[in-house]
């Protein structure tokens, strides 16, 4: 498994054609997180070896179905919650609220 153990030799090459708008704007992001694209493959690399698959979700939804989701399991959550008896009165939310739980 790779990690703390990984090899540091680094002794093959990926090259992989891909939309030059694309490349530029992930490679700006990569930069301001102070890596390079070398780096990020190479974390992915070990990220998909020690996940044995991709270290994230592949989905065809758009974002919008999947905010929808999230909110779908929120409200669930919090309906468990009230049955549950885990509630809090108006002026406990009120106080959630304030300018100074805010800051």
């Amino acid at each position: 498994m790779m990690g703390a153990n990984a090899p540091t030799v680094k002794d093959d090459y990926i090259r992989v054609r891909t939309n030059k708008e694309l490349k530029k704007k992930a490679t700006e992001i990569v930069e301001s997180m102070q890596l390079d694209m070398s780096t990020v493959i190479n974390m992915t690399l070990d990220q998909i070896v020690r996940h044995n698959g991709l270290p994230f979700d592949v989905t065809n939804e758009d974002e919008a179905e999947i905010q929808f989701k999230k909110l779908q399991l929120e409200v669930a959550k919090g309906t468990t919650a009230a049955k549950a008896g885990k509630v809090k009165d108006i002026d406990e939310v009120r106080a959630l609220f304030t300018k100074s739980n805010l800051d």
